[in-house]
């Protein structure tokens, strides 16, 4: 604190009553508390602290834990819901859903086309036979 700013902070004090109270006040409170000793926590204190303060495990489905407390009806609504999900799915991906059907691709005559084969070689043989014909 600057040399000023104590003299009229003494000022003060020496004018005002409500002020050199609560100054007496505190100097009292500041001299108790420097005389009591000095402790130190025992070990299973700095147990506790380290339990407390380690870092928890994040769970992100740790709500649905919640609902095992909730009431019956609303464990059943959610099941309602649930069920009609996965069956206004199921009808969608089974029933209103085309499957890709690629268009017919046409054939000349005389040519067989295979849609499964064992060949290892798959798609590679034609370019691997008029490789061998061109030898």
């Amino acid at each position: 604190m600057s040399v000023p700013l104590a003299r009229r902070v003494e000022a003060h004090l020496e004018n005002c009553k409500q002020c050199s109270v609560l100054l007496a006040e505190e100097l009292e409170f500041a001299q108790m508390l420097s005389a009591l000793p000095l402790e130190e926590p025992a070990n299973d204190m700095w147990a506790l602290v380290r339990a407390r303060t380690k870092p928890r495990v994040i769970r992100p489905f740790a709500w649905l834990y919640g609902l095992l407390g909730a009431p019956t009806f609303l464990k059943r609504g959610l099941a309602v819901v649930a069920v009609a999900l996965i069956a206004a799915l199921a009808i969608y991906s089974f029933g209103l859903v085309q499957p890709y059907r690629a268009a017919p691709v046409s054939q000349p005559s005389g040519m067989v086309m295979v849609k499964w084969s064992d060949d290892p070689l798959g798609p590679h043989a034609d370019a691997i036979v008029d490789c061998i014909d061109k030898m």
